[in-house]
This record gives structure tokens, C-alpha cells and sequence, in this order.
């Protein structure tokens, strides 16, 4: 096996199972993988009709994926964790998906890259070693299965439209809190939850919505489908009141899009604009406080103080449970984006008075029980809202990117009073809006 590079695995793509074989080339394709590794196995009893049918259905997910992320990974790697509580409520299981790469990779069909920990940063003075989570399992097809893709036309004329992406059947994902350790942050768990009425009444708006938005094509970009995230599920007290985003699903997302990329799509041919949200946590705050909005347009701009260095310290603080003492290395980076120089003068430290005197409901964020998930899910039933209302009462697809929506030129008027009714029955503030467009 020639040498991996480190890079590459970083950049994989992951498997999400739920592109399974669409086309009539590409179920013949699967049809010959399924002979080509059930020779491999050489089993001595052949499967029950149930196993060989969930085989099957596993072959064609794992492949769809491989395909896709040679198409859309410059590398073409794809991963997944081989734990079987990875496997929860997946399309596939773990002993099924085990025994199937296992089978494609002793038939020659793929590369693996076993999944491994990393060591923890040594300090002087400490006597053991710590480890964290670092890569999973990758897996990337060989030329032998691009070989028997391209014969059945399918590299050619792209992966994507040969292995479609389903809606997702669940769209509730609870996650537990995210930790940092010696300044590596792991993302929280995905946790098991048990439904309540809430939940599903949330499960269903969010199917709803997915089944609308996907009868539009949305031209320029990808749309598979919502899955509503939220957060800290393992803290006492949460209801599905933290958190709670919705994320597209699938590749060519918009939502990964940059924003003048997304100004050139089309809703069924139509032109779109972008609503985009002025501030949207520090707006909801103020209106949640009982402060008004300062009458700038824009309410990052502070005299005497670049608007991205302000925002940066505002996001870093409002993602922290306290006051920070020292620039995030991500809101640096933020900083550096936007072209800016930042002196080295201008510290947290430096700029908190100041900052702390515009925004007075700032002051005592260290010992406020609002946090940024609470935030987070009053913008996010703000944004559904818009979507869920312009649905129901006009029947105009909307498209959110968090903090901000996509919706046709024609249904502008109705979109921004939507959006501000609903900032203001949910937050009691109007929101400063801003229409962009290509």
C-alpha cells in the first residue's frame, strides 16, 4: 500500500448511507459486487433471504457513498467508525457493514485506513500519557471498482445522479456537550433519546418541510433534506430546548456554498435573494433583556472599532461561559478573513469595556443562565417559523442558512414580514434585515 497522507484522511467524506443505487446502471453495478463478494466470502451456507436482502441494501449504501466521495473529495476518502454504537439507528448494521468492507477489501474493491486515536499535548512534569478521539475508519474505493463504475457509465456521468440521496427518515439528532481537553474540542456524543409529544411535534413539522422544499428543484446546488441538531442533551433539564439548527443533508448542500454562489441559484428557475439576519444572537438578546436595538444599521459598528474585530469578541464570548482573556485562535482566524490587521494592543481584555458599554446586556454573561444554545434555539424557531409559515399560507419554498433565508425574488415582501413577525411573537424585537441578491 503506497503511503497515505495525513491531509487526505482529514478531508474524507462521510459515509451517511443514504444514497443507495437509483438507476438501472447503477443496480447492475451492485448486482455484479454482490456475485464478486459473495465469491470472496466463499460461505459455507449462503444467507437467509432476510440477511441476503439487507446485504444487499448494505453493498449498494456503502457504495453509493465510496462513488460519491471520489466525485466530490479531491482524495476520495470516506469514513465511518467501526464501534458498533456507531451503527444505532443507522440504515445499516454493524456486523452487515463489517463484513461487507471486509469482503470489498479482500476482493480488491478498496483501500482501508484504520481509525486511531492521538496522543494528548505532554506537559513538563506529567507522567502519563492521554489520548483523544481523533481519526475513524476510511475507506476509498481502488481502481479495480472505478474500473467497474466507469464500464457501467457511472464515473462518467457522475455518482450522485446514479446514487440518489434519500430524504432522511430520522430528522431528530440529540448531541451530548462538547468538551475540550488541553485545547482539543470533541464535539458531544450523538445520544439515544426517547420521544415526547414536543419532539414529535417537531419531527413532523421537519418532515413536512422536507417533503415540500424537495418537489422544488433547486438549481446550482443540492437539497436532500433537513435534520433538526440539538445540543446538549446530557444536561439536566434539557427538552429539546437547546440547540436545535436544522442541517441539510447530502452532498452539493448549499448551505456550504459561499454567498455569492448561492445569489446565482434558482427555485424552479426563478430567481432568489438572501435575507440575511443583522446580528441574530445579539438581536435576540437584546429583545429576551427588554433593550432596544441600537438605531445603526449595522450593530456591530462601533465608532473606532473595526465591525470584525467587534463581532469576533461578541461570537467568542457569547460561544464561551465567560469573558475570554485571550483572542480564540477561531475568532483570530475570523479576524484574518476578513482582511483585517489587528493591532496587538486591541486584547479581550482591552476592548471589553468598551464593548461591554454599548452592549450592557453583555455585562454579566459570565453568571447569565442564557447560553448560546438557548440562543441558538430561539433563532432556530424563529427561521422554522418563517419557512413553516410561508409554507402552509402561501406555498413558497424557503431555505435556511441559520441566520439567514433564501426564497424567491417574488415572495421578498412576504418573506421579510413573515421573518419580523416571527422575531418579534418569539424575541419581542424587530430585527434589522438586509436583502441580498445577484
Amino acid at each position: 500500500m503506497a503511503d497515505i497522507d495525513i491531509n487526505d484522511l482529514t478531508q474524507a467524506r462521510f459515509m451517511g448511507l443514504m444514497c443507495p443505487a437509483s438507476s438501472p446502471q447503477s443496480k447492475l453495478l451492485v448486482n455484479d459486487l454482490v456475485d464478486i463478494l459473495i465469491k470472496t466470502e466463499q460461505r459455507q451456507r449462503a444467507r437467509k433471504a432476510d440477511d441476503m436482502a439487507a446485504f444487499r441494501n448494505g453493498v449498494s449504501l456503502i457504495t453509493g457513498d465510496l462513488l460519491i466521495a471520489m466525485e466530490v473529495k479531491e482524495a476520495g476518502w470516506s469514513y465511518h467508525a467501526l464501534s458498533p454504537a456507531a451503527f444505532n439507528e443507522r440504515p445499516i448494521g454493524y456486523k452487515t457493514f463489517k463484513s461487507i468492507v471486509r469482503a470489498m477489501e479482500k476482493a480488491g474493491l478498496i483501500e482501508v485506513s484504520l481509525g486511531r486515536n492521538a496522543k494528548g499535548v505532554q506537559f513538563e512534569g506529567m507522567t502519563t500519557t492521554s489520548f483523544h478521539p481523533s481519526l475513524a475508519t476510511r475507506f476509498k474505493p481502488t481502481m479495480v471498482l472505478i474500473g467497474l463504475a466507469e464500464e457501467a457509465t457511472i464515473v462518467e456521468e457522475g455518482a450522485s445522479k446514479h446514487f440518489l440521496h434519500q430524504l432522511p427518515k430520522r430528522v431528530i439528532e440529540v448531541r451530548g456537550r462538547s468538551s475540550t481537553v488541553r485545547g482539543i474540542k470533541t464535539k458531544g456524543t450523538k445520544i439515544r433519546f426517547t420521544h415526547t409529544d414536543k419532539s414529535l411535534a417537531m419531527e413532523a413539522e421537519i418532515k413536512e418541510l422536507n417533503s415540500f422544499l424537495v418537489s422544488f428543484d433547486l438549481d446550482g446546488a443540492g437539497f436532500s433534506g433537513y435534520r433538526r441538531l440539538f445540543n446538549d442533551g446530557d444536561v439536566e433539564g434539557f427538552d429539546f430546548q437547546r440547540g436545535g439548527r436544522v442541517y441539510a443533508v447530502g452532498d452539493h448542500s448549499y448551505q456550504g456554498m459561499k454567498q455569492q454562489d448561492r445569489a446565482r441559484m434558482r427555485i424552479g428557475g426563478e430567481e432568489v435573494v438572501e435575507i440575511d439576519i443583522n446580528a441574530s444572537y445579539l438581536t435576540i438578546l437584546h429583545g429576551i433583556s427588554g433593550f432596544a436595538l441600537p438605531e445603526r444599521d449595522d450593530i456591530y459598528d462601533i465608532s473606532g472599532i473595526d465591525r470584525a474585530i467587534v463581532k469576533a469578541w461578541i461570537t467568542s464570548t457569547i460561544g464561551h461561559h465567560s469573558f475570554h482573556s485571550r483572542w480564540p485562535k477561531n475568532a483570530l482566524a475570523e479576524i484574518k478573513a476578513t482582511g483585517i490587521d489587528k493591532p496587538k494592543s486591541m486584547t479581550m481584555a482591552y476592548l471589553q469595556p468598551t464593548i461591554l458599554d454599548h452592549f450592557p446586556m453583555l455585562s454579566d454573561w459570565p453568571s447569565q443562565k442564557v447560553t448560546w444554545a438557548d440562543l441558538m434555539f430561539i433563532e432556530s424557531e424563529i427561521v422554522i417559523g418563517t419557512m413553516a409559515e410561508l409554507m402552509r399560507s402561501y406555498g413558497a419554498p424557503c431555505f435556511s442558512v441559520h441566520d439567514s433565508i433564501i426564497v424567491r425574488k417574488k415572495d421578498q415582501k412576504i418573506a421579510v414580514d413573515t421573518l419580523e413577525n416571527q422575531f418579534l411573537g418569539r424575541a419581542s424585537v424587530e430585527p434589522k434585515l438586509k436583502v441580498k441578491q445577484s
